[in-house]
Order: structure tokens, then C-alpha cells, then sequence
């Protein structure tokens, strides 16, 4: 993967990513609130920060906002945002994603219709990006 390619794919995969990101979030919202009854968004916000029992998600907001960084840094080097490429690959990548991740978000794809069509989003971009 050259630098153009990397820049381009995360300047695509960008918005797809916040999409599924928001679309976990309110699932998991809806789970928690079925069970413990109903939070602010703030509330949520502070639990899925400040709880263990959204930790697992921590990858995923980490490399969103690794790339919001390496996008908005004028100075960031082509090794970088090639290296933010592949980080985005390997976290969508069967053979290479966060085993802890993936326990926790591979049955969402199965529990919510939302959460399935956002991951397709980010998957197909994944797939080209992979392909060249």
C-alpha cells in the first residue's frame, strides 16, 4: 500500500467508521437500558468511558480517533497513514482483528440489523482497499 492509496482509503473509510462506531453505541444503549432502565446520553457516555463492561470497544474508538489525528496532521509521514491503513484493515480482517474485540462485536452483526449494515459499509471499503 503507497501513501495515496492509505490517505485516500481513510479519508473514505472515515465516515463509515463514526457510523458503525454511533450504531454499536446505540445498540449497546438499548441493551443496557432494557436491563437497567433509562440513561442521558451523557449517563451512557460515562459508563461505556468510565465501566469495564465496554472496554472491549476501546480498540475501535482509539483508532477512530488515531485517524481523525493522522488526517488533521499536516505533518504526519506517509509511514504513518500507511501504517493507520493497515490498523483499520487488520481490526476488519478475520485473521488479524482483536480477539476481544471480535467476541463482543462479531454477534452485534447478528443482533442488530443497524450495526450489520454499517459493518458492510466499512467491510466493502476494507475488501478493495485489501484487494489493491
Amino acid at each position: 500500500m503507497n501513501d495515496q492509496t492509505a490517505t485516500a482509503f481513510l479519508r473514505d473509510v472515515r465516515h463509515p467508521l463514526l457510523a458503525l462506531h454511533r450504531s454499536v453505541l446505540a445498540h449497546l444503549r438499548t441493551r443496557h437500558e432494557a436491563e437497567f432502565g433509562p440513561v442521558s446520553p451523557g449517563e451512557f457516555l460515562q459508563i461505556v468511558i468510565n465501566g469495564s463492561a465496554y472496554r472491549w470497544l476501546t480498540p475501535l474508538s482509539t483508532l477512530i480517533a488515531a485517524l481523525d489525528d493522522v488526517l488533521d496532521d499536516d505533518e504526519a509521514t506517509a509511514d504513518a497513514r500507511i501504517a493507520h491503513a493497515r490498523a483499520v484493515v487488520d481490526m476488519f480482517s478475520a485473521g488479524t482483528r482483536d480477539p476481544v474485540f471480535a467476541e463482543q462485536f462479531l454477534p452485534l452483526l447478528q443482533d442488530s440489523p443497524d450495526v450489520a449494515v454499517a459493518n458492510g459499509q466499512v467491510a466493502q471499503l476494507v475488501r478493495g482497499v485489501a484487494r489493491a
